[in-house]
């Protein structure tokens, strides 16, 4: 099974948006944001990845990348879990992850520092904080056997740059 990780796409501005009285989960993308994330997305389907399922914390900005995401991937179905929200723990991803069906392939948009210490600990088995992700940017790690701490195999780690140059 191959996991896509992807951090979210950059956001409004946090200090700016908590002004407004709105709790941080409907801090959305910005314009600049959703544009350069489409570039990226587009330049991830150049690797034909058989993404079956695509997971999303509920954050808006989560939501929103993972829209931009199904769209260039012609995936007809988002699902939300809080597993993957910014305050969520990585050992709760790690133990939803051992409980899915096996899937040729599943995509995963969150936040950070979380994905980055998830990626750490599917691939290393402990995280120590020196794998982040940035905003927009994709991991793939690739399982031959059960998701657990340590049993996966780092394909790639793209940073967004990267991925959107694959369009030119």
């Amino acid at each position: 099974m191959d996991l896509l990780i992807i951090r979210h796409a950059a956001a409004e501005n946090r200090e700016e948006f908590a002004r407004q009285g709105r709790p941080d989960s409907e801090r959305p993308l910005t314009r600049r944001g959703i544009e350069r994330m489409q570039m990226a997305a587009r330049g991830l389907t150049t690797f034909a990845l058989p993404i079956e399922r695509l997971v999303t914390s509920p954050a808006a900005r989560a939501e929103q990348t993972a829209e931009v995401v199904a769209s260039a991937l012609e995936c007809r179905r988002i699902e939300c879990e809080r597993v993957f929200s910014a305050d969520a723990s990585m050992e709760r991803a790690v133990d939803w992850l051992r409980r899915q069906p096996r899937v040729d392939g599943m995509a995963v948009v969150g936040h950070e520092p979380g994905l980055g210490r998830l990626a750490e600990c599917l691939i290393g088995g402990r995280a120590c904080g020196n794998m982040p992700i940035k905003k927009g940017g994709m991991v793939l790690i690739r399982f031959d056997d059960a998701i657990d701490h340590g049993s996966g195999k780092l394909v790639w780690a793209l940073p967004p740059a990267v991925l959107r140059r694959l369009t030119e």
